[in-house]
């Protein structure tokens, strides 16, 4: 999906989500959920959402152990959070990747993002 206007040619919000790779539609205990937080620099939202559509998402789609990226965005604010089979891997990329796509999308924030790791139980997909 891509942003979505309300007639001031402002951004009110949108939702990109990959489909997630599950078996018989449920989760495996003890996956990991990684949260980055920031704003979207003044006048930058479309190549924000090119250079996450076109750079981040398929680098992400690479990592071993990547299940799926839900994208949330209010207006300049971004929540992004990547689900992974297990904390090894959300280390790796954590160490590796990630320094590279921050760096890839420096131009377009404002600010340093903020991180977040989290162990889930279980996830519910739309159907």
């Amino acid at each position: 999906m891509t942003p979505h206007s309300q007639g001031s040619g402002e951004f009110h919000g949108v939702l990109e989500i990959s489909k997630m790779q599950t078996t018989n539609g449920k989760t495996n205990k003890g996956q990991i959920a990684r949260s980055v937080r920031f704003d979207i620099a003044t006048d930058k939202n479309e190549e924000f959402h090119n250079l996450f559509r076109n750079e981040v998402l398929p680098t992400l789609k690479k990592q071993a152990g990547f299940k799926d990226e839900l994208l949330l965005v209010k207006d300049q604010h971004v929540l992004a959070i990547s689900f992974w089979n297990d904390m090894d891997s959300a280390r790796n990329y954590e160490s590796g990747t990630y320094p590279i796509l921050d760096k890839t999308l420096r131009p377009v924030m404002v600010g340093k993002p903020t991180v977040e790791t989290f162990k889930y139980d279980s996830l519910s997909t739309i159907a």
